[in-house]
């Protein structure tokens, strides 16, 4: 290993406070032509959850074939399956029988639920058996959020960087829209590898297929770096977003992970130097490099000392910054720039990620001038790269701009020399076709933009509402389980709201004009809760909203289910952003329903149908997870949490535990209604025919579950006989084009 140094200043002013940054390169050797390799050892860990099904396990099935053929019999590979438990396909060893390897692999079917945590460690489990003193590599692929075992971040990094230490590099790889890309980064930090994310199987195969050639042109493996500052320096930091651990005796330990041939890394640090006394050379640290051969297994040290001169503070007045240096500041703070990009993206606020964006594009542009000819190129890659980043986090869908901006910041921090080829494939995309909006979603099966997902949420809606309605009174007068009653179908007041709520979408909501909205289409005879019809009364009378609302529930604010029930189509309209849709679908709430369980409702069943709408092959675990992101710590919470372990309950089972609506409160009616929508996320007729079996507020919970589903598949997933028995929506709800 080579290692190199730059600093900003090379000398710092006697008897003043003063920092210096140094600029390190880290070069792994040349792999001889024609050397023989050692064995690569490979363990995949394949998330197989129901998810999973189609064309995602399909395309992973195919990179993982090619993957085989492309290894040598001598080489080990290892391949762990999970959904709600882990499962050893391929026992981790040599590949001596590559044919009934292929057919394991060939064989394998989607299941259940997302158990990360158990894959990840029986896969570790099994890459330790078989690495020795040559270390392994592990590679996860998964397609969605944790939902059963250990889901905290800290929990599975430690244990990710605990097989580190024990020779297994872990990288992982996001795919599709719907996983957690900060718990996937988690694990790639830990396991000092990279956090790769691809939307579809053909860019999935590319990336698997590049992981492989790393593996197999490897010549440096175990690589870490240890910061050793000197005795008047007063501490050190790195610039940028490379993970470091402070050792007992106060060094700092950046892990590195492996290096394939001739790959170059850069790091930043900087030194606090408090007053220098004496003139003359000061030692600044020592930065020592230990790996291992990956041939010959020896380990090796490489070490280079860090020294300033400290000069008279006038000798020192005219002294200019290394340029390379401080354009590689304002490029790692870039990568910074990326992460909290993210992070609002994943929090709804597309602005601030865009404004983050931009300003990091804004410093690089202001270096590129004084930009060496080596950085030249990749700064202005950069620079492009954020220009589109910042342009998609304002139009794009949010999850994917999300996760292409954590994707970039990792590569850029840890795999640099691997990231040109990504930026490129990312750069020629351009913004992704049909983004006409900040609420844009890209995988969603309904036809047409934010506007036509609302309508065909609000279809599905309105049917379920008005189906329920059709079972309240004596029993001897319901219809019959399975028998269709005769037309027309009547919807209520929560239908109403609903209308009114499609028609305040574009925009973003406003509370005000919502208001008004609702106030005026208030129709008494129309089935409205009493307390919404007490709100809507007082605002049609002149009391402000905000006033009006607050009076519920003695002074608290209602907790009732009407918000709740009307806000499917806000997610809809905010197709794969759940956080959008669930700050979009609180403010909605807040007109009517202003205590925060009754919030918590609107917000978690918006937040469920944007999941739905952006992502259909999402499963049902999936869609309780979803909710419960989004849905605070309270009551409701409380009961999303049951229903994430009642899946495979009976709708009896899980109207006990859940509730069924019969207090008409957001904690009593949310729960069970989005357990119907993701039990029965593939069967319009089968939510609604169990809502109606739960007994309870039948119309309300058919309302959120059939608004969830026609999110997620369209007013082709309602009964033709059941949408043209329900009576028209209303004359001035104008379906025209988003």
């Amino acid at each position: 290993m080579h290692l190199s140094s730059l600093l900003d200043f090379d000398v710092i002013p006697l008897e003043a406070d003063d920092a210096v940054t140094v600029l390190l390169d880290v070069t792994a050797p040349e792999q001889e032509v024609d050397a023989q390799r050692p064995p690569a050892t490979l363990q995949v860990v394949l998330d197989r959850s129901g998810s999973m099904g189609g064309a995602r396990l399909e395309g992973a099935v195919r990179a993982l074939l090619s993957l085989v053929d492309r290894l040598a019999p001598g080489d080990n590979f290892g391949l762990v399956s999970f959904d709600n438990s882990a499962r050893v396909e391929v026992p981790a060893g040599p590949l001596t029988d590559k044919d009934a390897v292929r057919a394991r692999i060939a064989a394998l079917r989607p299941g259940g639920s997302t158990d990360l945590s158990s894959g990840l460690m029986r896969g570790i489990q099994e890459a330790r058996r078989v690495a020795g003193q040559q270390g392994a590599t592990l590679l996860l692929i998964s397609d969605g959020h944790a939902n059963q075992g250990i889901t905290d971040h800290d929990s599975l990094n430690r244990y990710a960087r605990g097989a580190y230490g024990h020779g297994v590099t872990t990288t992982t790889l996001g795919y599709g829209l719907g996983y957690d890309e900060a718990l996937l980064g988690a694990v790639a930090d830990g396991g000092a590898g990279s956090a790769l994310f691809a939307e579809d199987p053909d860019t999935a195969g590319d990336l698997i297929a590049r992981e492989a050639d790393y593996l197999l042109s490897k010549t440096a493996q175990a690589v870490s770096l240890t910061v050793r500052t000197g005795p008047l320096v007063g501490g050190v930091g790195i610039i940028g977003e490379m993970p470091a651990v402070l050792l007992p005796e106060g060094a700092v330990s950046v892990d590195l992970g492996d290096f394939y041939s001739g790959e170059q890394r850069r790091l930043l640090f900087r030194f606090d130097v408090p007053g220098a006394a004496q003139l003359g050379p000061l030692a600044v640290a020592e930065l020592e490099c230990a790996y291992v051969d990956p041939v010959s297994l020896d380990s090796h040290t490489a070490t280079l000392p860090i020294t300033v001169n400290v000069v008279p503070g006038d000798a020192a007045a005219d002294r200019v910054p290394a340029p390379e240096v401080r354009t590689e500041q304002a490029f790692q703070r870039a990568q910074t720039a990326k992460r909290e990009a993210s992070e609002a993206l994943r929090d709804g606020d597309r602005e601030q990620a865009a404004q983050r964006l931009s300003q990091a594009r804004q410093e690089l542009t202001d270096h590129l001038p004084s930009a060496t000819a080596a950085q030249a190129d990749e700064v202005s890659a950069q620079i492009a790269e954020l220009d589109q980043l910042a342009r998609r986090a304002r139009s794009d869908d949010a999850g994917r701009t999300a996760k292409a901006a954590y994707a970039s910041q990792s590569g850029y921090s840890r795999k640099r020399s691997r990231m040109a080829e990504n930026t490129a494939e990312f750069l020629a995309q351009g913004p992704h076709d049909g983004a006409q909006g900040g609420a844009q979603g890209g995988t969603s099966a309904v036809a047409g933009g934010p506007r036509e997902r609302a309508l065909a949420s609000l279809d599905g809606l309105s049917v379920g509402d008005a189906f329920g309605m059709l079972f309240f009174g004596p029993k001897e007068s319901r219809p019959g389980h399975g028998a269709v009653p005769p037309p027309p179908w009547r919807w209520t007041g929560g239908t109403e709201t609903a209308c009114s709520v499609v028609a305040a979408l574009d925009g973003g909501i406003d509370q005000d004009a919502l208001a008004r909205l609702l106030a005026e289409r208030w129709d008494p005879d129309r089935g409205y809760g009493h307390g919404t019809s007490a709100v809507l009364g007082r605002i049609r009378s002149g009391v402000p909203w905000r006033e009006a609302a607050a009076r519920q529930t003695g002074g608290t604010g209602s907790f009732g289910n009407g918000a709740a029930m009307r806000s499917a189509p806000i997610g809809a309209y905010h197709a794969d952003d759940p956080a959008r849709a669930a700050a979009e679908a609180a403010l909605a709430a807040e007109v009517t329903h202003a205590h925060p369980d009754g919030i918590a409702g609107a917000s978690a069943v918006a937040a469920v149908a944007a999941a739905a709408a952006g992502d259909p092959a999402l499963d049902g675990a999936g869609l309780i997870e979803a909710a419960r992101a989004h849905s605070g710590t309270g009551p409701v919470r409380t009961g999303l949490d049951r229903a994430a372990g009642l899946l495979d309950a009976t709708v009896e089972h899980a109207a006990r535990e859940l509730g069924h609506g019969a207090r008409a409160t957001a904690p009593d009616t949310v729960p069970f209604a989005l357990w119907a929508a993701a039990v029965h996320r593939d069967d319009f007729a089968a939510a609604l025919w169990t809502c109606v079996r739960a007994r309870g507020d039948m119309n309300t919970t058919a309302a959120i579950a059939g608004g969830v589903i026609t999110a997620r598949l369209g007013t082709a997933a309602v009964p033709a006989a059941w949408h043209s028995a329900r009576e028209p929506l209303p004359h001035w709800l104008r379906r025209r084009p988003a």
